[in-house]
Order: C-alpha cells, then structure tokens, then sequence
C-alpha cells in the first residue's frame, strides 16, 4: 500500500491528470486550438513558414489552422524578423525534428503537444516544490486551480503561434524556482541561479512581461535576507543586474513596427476611444487637435495615420508611453475611467478568435464549451469592473495580512509575501494595458492580468472553503461515547 501511496502520490496524481485533461481538450477530435490574429507571422518568419490556407477568411480570426507549408517568400512578406520571444524556445524542437525528416509542412498540433508536456512537467515542479507546505489547504487549492487553468481560455493558446503559453510555462516554473529557494536547504545558490534564469526566460516571453521585473528582484531580496549570507547578497546583486541588464535588452530591442503600433493604439485606441474632448487630449500630447477624426482607429487599418510617413516621423519623435503614462497621472478620473474599461473587458476571458477548424463545419468565430467551466463563470456570473477587482485585492491582501500575523516562523512568512507579490503583479499589468494597448485584442493582452487575478480568487476560495469546512467540523456534535 505505501508503494502504491508513493506511485499515486499527489504532485504526480495531478501533473498526470492535467496532461490528461489538456489533451483530451485540444487533441480529441475536433481539434481545438485558436485563430491567428495576424500576430503568428511574427514567429513563423523565423522558420520560413506560412499559413497552407490561401483564403485570407480561412487564415484569420474566424477559424484554428493546422497546417503551415514552408515558403520562405511568402513567409517575409507578412513579417520582419525582430520580433524576439522565448516561445520560439519551444517552438523550435519540433519544426527542427521535420526538417531533418525532409518535410515542407508542419503540423500546429505538434507543438501543442510540446507544451501540454511542459506545462504538465511545470504544475509537477511547482507541486513538488512547495510539498513543505502540504495539508488540507493545499489540496484543496490545488484542485481548484486544476479546473481554473486548464480551462480552454488558458489551454486554446498551446495549438497556436501566440506567446502565452510561454508566459504560462515560465510564470509557473518561475514560482516553483521560488518555492524551491525559500523552502529547500540545500544547494542554495542553485535554486537563486535557477529562480533567476526563469525570471529571464519569462520577461523573454512577451515584452508586457518585463513591467514586472521589479517585483521579481523584490522577492529575491527577501529570500536572500532570509538567508543572512553575505555570499548570497553578492549573487543576488550578480544575478539581478544579469536579469535587469537582459530585459533592458530585450525592451530595446523591440522592432519599430511593434513600437509603433502600440503607441498608435495607446493614444488613438486609447486616450482617445472614450475621450469626451479628443481634440483637446491630442494637444494636450502634442498633435494637431483635427486629428480627433481617427479617434477609435486602429494601427492595422489601411487607412490608419501610422501609414502616413509624415505622421509617423513626427509620431516617433514626440510620442513615448511614458508621455502617455503622465497624460492618465495627470488626470486621475481619466486614469480610473481607463482602468475601469480594462478591468470589465478582461472578464471576458477568450478572444474572438475561433477555436474550431474549418472543416470541422462550425461557424467562423465559433468558441468551444470544452472544459469552459471557469471562463463561463467569470464572464457571467462574477461583478465586472474596477470595483471587484479592487475590493478582491483589498480582501486578498488583508487575508495575508492576518496569516503573516499568526505564523511567526520565517518560510511561512516567505510564502505569504511571495503571494502578496502577484496582487501587486496584478495591478502592474492592468495599469500597463490600460496605458499601451488601447482596447485592441484586450482581451488577449489582459492574459496575464487573468492569470494574476485567477490566482488570488483560488486562495481566497480555497481559505473560505477551509473556514466553512472548519466551522462546520466544529458544529458537529460529538458522538456520545459507549457505555
């Protein structure tokens, strides 16, 4: 019976039944998956690939491609190589593994695959990472957060070309790297070189992953105090200038193309959408106020500004995020209104993008009810809008607050304040949406604003259920004893 117990143990029951679930949602025919935006180019030049489809409504939001041929041609015409994102990583071995077989195709579901893999690999580590804090709690967080994300809303984006999935694997291993520091004795400076190399590998996943930098170094400032070695504070200060100086890469690397077009959206798809005086905020920021006639556009339409050579050398010159940032400080009603239009539309957890085939005959657009539990909940029956997410952040963070109170040892601490971190994660990504990205694709940029936010509703969930279960133990009567 204990081998059995051993087999069976929790952290492989669970990393096994997530594999399982995954697969049988994206792979178990039909084939799920989710439609290319026009944002898969930006990966596929790199390998020379282009959509087999030659139907544009066939290639684009309405429905899930699989098959991708190799024409390096057709392949540049959509994007520029420069467009960096560790997903690449991933995405890499099994194109690799079909050019060494010859092949002029590829198959989507393949790399799905991989990542079903990784992502099952990544929940086991974070699973055996933090066992030191195994009990009934635990379990039952972890069965909540089982359904919660493997939902199709998280799960869609493995069968596609998008980089979330590289910011879902890594977000994870970067939480198991900082269980394993704070909680494992042994062979320390291992697990700080390792927590840091997946902060890297993480910020490398999407340039909107680098904001939160600063709050990984925090983390690891507290880990390195807990410790009180100095050889561990000069490792730290090694690895976190290695972690800083590689996203400050990574950020200026960013092509002009991606540079441009997220300005454009922060400022005509943004501060302008909803403005009751847009002529006034673009003089406000610098520009002729007749241009209040594209309020609302976007950068990608034919007849957008960002298409006009002479804005756009004006554009660049003179517009950053950082101007916009001190637009929205300066007017904090407009800041809220902002914040505001973010928080409700990411409640809508999946993007209008298709998840089906074509030939599986569903209409253009059509959204699976796979394993949508959690995604149809948040969208339905959970408050939108600024207020929830603030009162969920007040709640989440005074529950840590009375659990930091009552445990005085250092590890429980350590973990308590890593999870106070994600609220502050949280914040940092809504704010940074609601600057940059306008309200195109909110949905799909607000990825791990969801996941943040996802992660406190669980806690808290699973500290309810543990207080009713508790209080419900406890109204019992006791069973009167034999005579």
């Amino acid at each position: 019976m204990s081998r059995i117990r051993r087999i069976f143990n929790l952290e492989r029951t669970v990393s096994v039944a997530v594999f399982f679930v995954v697969c049988w949602q994206l792979f178990i025919p039909p084939t799920l998956g989710l439609a290319d935006n026009g944002d898969f180019a930006r990966l596929l030049v790199y390998f020379d690939l282009t959509h087999a489809p030659s139907d544009r409504d066939a290639r684009y939001f309405g429905y899930f491609t699989r098959h991708y041929v190799v024409d390096a041609a057709e392949s540049i015409r959509y994007s520029p190589r420069g467009f960096i994102s560790s997903e690449l990583g991933i995405i890499a071995a099994p194109i690799a593994v079909d050019r060494l077989f010859g092949k002029k195709s590829f198959d989507l579901v393949q790399i799905g695959a991989v990542q079903a893999v990784l992502f099952a690999a990544s929940v086991w580590f974070v699973l055996f990472a933090s066992r030191d804090f195994a009990g009934r709690m635990r379990t039952t967080g972890i069965i909540l957060g089982t359904i919660v994300f493997t939902d199709i809303a998280y799960i869609a984006y493995f069968n596609s070309f998008y980089s979330e999935p590289a910011t879902l694997i890594f977000f994870l291993m970067v939480t198991a790297c900082a269980y394993a520091a704070m909680s494992w004795e042994r062979r320390r400076m291992t697990w700080l070189a390792a927590y840091f190399a997946a902060v890297t590998v993480f910020l490398l996943a999407k340039y909107q992953n680098i904001a939160l930098l600063p709050v990984f170094l925090i983390f690891g400032g507290l880990v390195v105090k807990r410790w009180g070695e100095i050889k561990y504070f000069h490792a730290y200060l090694l690895f976190a200038l290695a972690a800083s100086y590689g996203g400050y890469l990574y950020f200026i690397s960013s092509p002009d193309a991606v540079n441009d077009a997220v300005l454009y959206n922060s400022v005509f798809n943004g501060v302008l959408v909803d403005s009751p005086q847009p002529g006034e905020d673009l003089a406000a920021l610098g520009f002729d106020p007749g241009l209040a006639r594209y309020a609302g556009s976007t950068a990608f339409q034919p007849d957008s500004l960002r298409f006009n050579p002479e804005f756009l050398r004006k554009f660049r010159e003179s517009m950053t995020i950082g101007k916009v940032f001190k637009f929205y400080l300066r007017r904090p009603g407009r800041l809220w209104a902002g914040l505001n239009r973010t928080a409700t539309a990411a409640f809508e957890l999946r993007p209008k993008l298709g998840n089906y085939e074509k030939s599986a005959g569903h209409a253009p657009g059509s959204l699976s009810q796979s394993w949508a539990m959690w995604s149809s909940v948040r969208s339905t029956v959970l408050p939108r809008g600024l207020w929830f997410v603030v009162a969920v952040g007040i709640l989440y963070l005074a529950l840590l607050t009375r659990n930091w109170l009552r445990y005085q040892d250092r590890l429980s601490r350590l973990s308590l304040e890593w999870s106070a971190l994600i609220a502050v994660m949280a914040l940092a990504q809504l704010l940074l949406i609601t600057v940059s990205d306008g309200i195109l694709d909110l949905t799909k940029h607000a990825y791990l604003f969801n996941l943040l936010f996802d992660y406190m509703l669980v806690l808290m969930f699973t500290h309810l259920l543990a207080f009713l279960i508790g209080a419900a133990t406890k109204a019992e009567p006791k069973a009167e004893e034999p005579t």
